[in-house]
């Protein structure tokens, strides 16, 4: 079965024979769902998105179709949850941006919980064939335990720290249901080798872990909660992470002064803001040739921390490659 491209998916302007593509590609994709056949994530959002924007009664809306569940998660996930549950909230309806009235939020909150106790369920399995979610329940039960130590049973017997614990819950647990769709996505929409990136005369690879680990425990700081971490708030969006990566690792190869045989960590200022990227050898399974090394990306994540920006200014020599890119190399 073809599955459309991601350029095939883009509406590219109002014309009438454009939305006659598009119209057909709604159709095709519309049967296939109703027909139980697989959709690609980007398949299932343009068709639920078209049934969210269609000014046709007989098409249906989102909430009339099971295949367009994942489809309004993202959606009040992203309403409420994009500035920290600080309203006033606002939602795209048949072209217009309108408020969301108490009654519809109160509605919209009820659907978050549930899908949290559902996907909680999820999260509670220990051996999912999906790597992608293997990966993220490994990650969010590890949140969660660390909340549950930093609000104990006999605290949580009081009200307000039982309420601030359940969102709190909340909040992880639909992160990393956001973050599975999300991460299933980019793996959809680009072949296996953009995440393989020729380094050092080896690959580093950015696997279902590095994507769990770095999007998961290094974005979104109102919603993790976690003042010792460092956040990305600026140059590197998720979707587009081993892209970003790919181009700066491609520059900082060519100085020739990293050898990831020696080291396991590569510092460089970008845009201003200094990174930290680690790298290192792991053992994986592969069919007809057994355990097989590689260099999989633990994690990447920005320094903002004084004293450790102090210790790399001293213990570096920093090397000039554009004028948005420094490489710092151990003197």
């Amino acid at each position: 079965m073809k599955h459309y491209l991601p350029e095939e998916l883009d509406i590219e302007n109002g014309s009438e024979s454009e939305q006659i593509r598009t119209r057909k590609i709604f159709d095709d994709l519309k049967e296939r769902a109703l027909n139980g056949k697989f959709l690609l994530e980007r398949e299932k959002e343009f068709l639920c998105m078209g049934l969210n924007l269609t000014i046709h009664e007989s098409d249906g809306r989102p909430e009339n179709f099971d295949f367009c569940n994942d489809y309004i998660f993202r959606e009040l996930y992203l309403t409420y949850f994009h500035n920290n549950l600080a309203g006033p909230f606002h939602k795209a309806k048949k072209g217009k941006i309108v408020e969301v009235s108490q009654r519809e939020q109160i509605k919209d909150f009820k659907r978050l919980q549930s899908i949290s106790n559902q996907w909680y369920k999820q999260i509670e399995i220990t051996n999912h064939k999906d790597q992608v979610l293997q990966e993220l329940a490994i990650e969010t039960r590890k949140d969660l335990k660390e909340l549950d130590k930093k609000y104990p049973r006999l605290i949580r017997r009081f009200r307000a720290k039982q309420d601030k614990y359940r969102l709190q819950k909340d909040k992880i647990i639909l992160q990393s249901k956001f973050l599975y769709h999300m991460i299933k996505s980019m793996k959809q929409d680009y072949d296996q080798s953009e995440f393989e990136i020729p380094f050092s005369g080896q690959v580093v690879e950015l696997t279902d872990y590095s994507l769990v680990h770095i999007t998961s425990r290094h974005y979104a700081e109102p919603i993790k909660d976690k003042p010792e971490k460092s956040f990305h708030y600026q140059n590197f969006y998720p979707k587009e992470l081993h892209i970003d990566l790919r181009n700066i690792l491609t520059e900082i190869d060519k100085l020739g002064l990293i050898d990831l045989n020696l080291t396991d960590n590569v510092v460089f200022e970008f845009d201003g803001v200094v990174y930290q990227l680690w790298i290192q050898k792991r053992t994986k399974q592969v069919k007809g040739q057994g355990n097989v090394e590689f260099n999989r990306i633990q994690s990447f994540y920005p320094i903002y921390d004084q004293e450790k920006l102090s210790e790399i200014n001293t213990n570096y020599d920093k090397t000039k490659i554009n004028d948005k890119l420094e490489l710092y190399v151990k003197k």
